[in-house]
């Protein structure tokens, strides 16, 4: 493998696997089967701090929504891209969300369970279970590493978990359930989709008090910062219509939007270290390129090597 070179991996649920991607040329690195095919589809990556291992929640039997849950995760050593082994969570079923906190514990939600567990990286050990009372499916960390927010998919709540205590430290009532989130990269807004309908509701992270609701074309699946963070993108989709949307919105006024129609249901965005551009995961199985600045659909994405591609990460491949 390269020194010194940059991929990007992603979880691609139709081979079941983890694979790396040159982000130049989407020339295939490497596809590690991380999970059973037709009975755990991967969704979400951890990346340990050492830039070693990642981690991969294998949720479930199903693309997404109801299924048979696994009760996994898989890890790959990322320096030689193969199957470490996995993680049995034993009673814990249904892994979803994953982030890699700032002392290097991995935090991972199990919605049927409604609970979140803090795992410890070198053994596999479950070190804290945080109850959450609700089925907490997505997270998102504030941009200091102090603070955690889960969302609750049906439920109108997200739940907010100071880190380094892991105690629950504020319920904050939305119109109602609500999708993936994201903190802004100065931490004051907390971007939440709506559950059911083309709605972005804005949450100030101070006072937990819901600041705005903005309207969009299809229903948000995840919103993003832009790398100057004068962009939020998120994606979403009109289920009845079959069709996908990148939705740019200007982060100094959320009504300024933007959008581009792309040829499948999207799922992450991972905006590109030009600042300029954005990669997309569609479902049926390439990664578009989208121009930022100009809000268009531009040459430059590649295919994910299956259909359903997920999580979009950089990976900077250690020397």
């Amino acid at each position: 493998m390269p020194s010194n070179r940059e991929l990007i991996i992603a979880t691609v649920k139709e081979n079941v696997s983890l694979s790396a991607f040159d982000p130049a040329t989407g020339e295939v690195v490497a596809v590690v089967p991380v999970g059973t095919k037709d009975v755990s589809k991967p969704h979400e990556i951890a990346v340990t701090r050492d830039g070693h291992y990642a981690f991969v929640s294998l949720y479930g039997d199903k693309d997404y929504g109801p299924n048979t849950p696994d009760n996994r995760l898989g890890v790959v050593d990322l320096r030689n891209f193969a199957l470490a082994g996995h993680v049995d969570l034993t009673l814990y079923a249904g892994p979803h969300a994953l982030m890699t906190d700032r002392d290097g514990k991995i935090w991972v939600t199990v919605d049927p369970n409604r609970c979140v567990l803090v795992i410890d990286p070198d053994t596999g050990e479950i070190e804290r279970t945080i109850h959450l009372e609700v089925p907490g499916h997505f997270l998102a960390p504030s941009p200091d590493g102090n603070t955690v927010y889960f969302s609750a998919k049906e439920y109108p709540v997200v739940v907010v978990v100071d880190v380094a205590t892991k105690e629950i430290t504020g319920r904050i009532a939305l119109p109602v359930g609500g999708q993936a989130l994201r903190v802004s990269p100065a931490g004051a807004k907390l971007y939440v989709g709506d559950f059911h309908r083309p709605l972005l509701h804005v949450i100030d992270c101070a006072s937990h008090k819901l600041l705005e609701t903005v309207p969009l074309t299809g229903v948000p699946g995840w919103p993003f910062n832009s790398i100057d963070g004068a962009t939020v993108i998120v994606t979403t989709y009109d289920e009845p219509a079959d069709r996908g949307y990148v939705e740019l919105l200007d982060s100094a006024d959320l009504t300024n939007r933007r959008v581009i129609e792309v040829p499948s249901e999207p799922f992450h965005a991972l905006p590109l270290r030009d600042g300029c551009h954005a990669l997309v995961a569609l479902a049926n199985g390439d990664i578009a390129k989208i121009d930022i600045l100009a809000g268009t659909l531009v040459e430059g994405g590649f295919s994910a090597g299956g259909t359903m591609p997920e999580t979009l990460l950089y990976l900077d491949v250690p020397a």
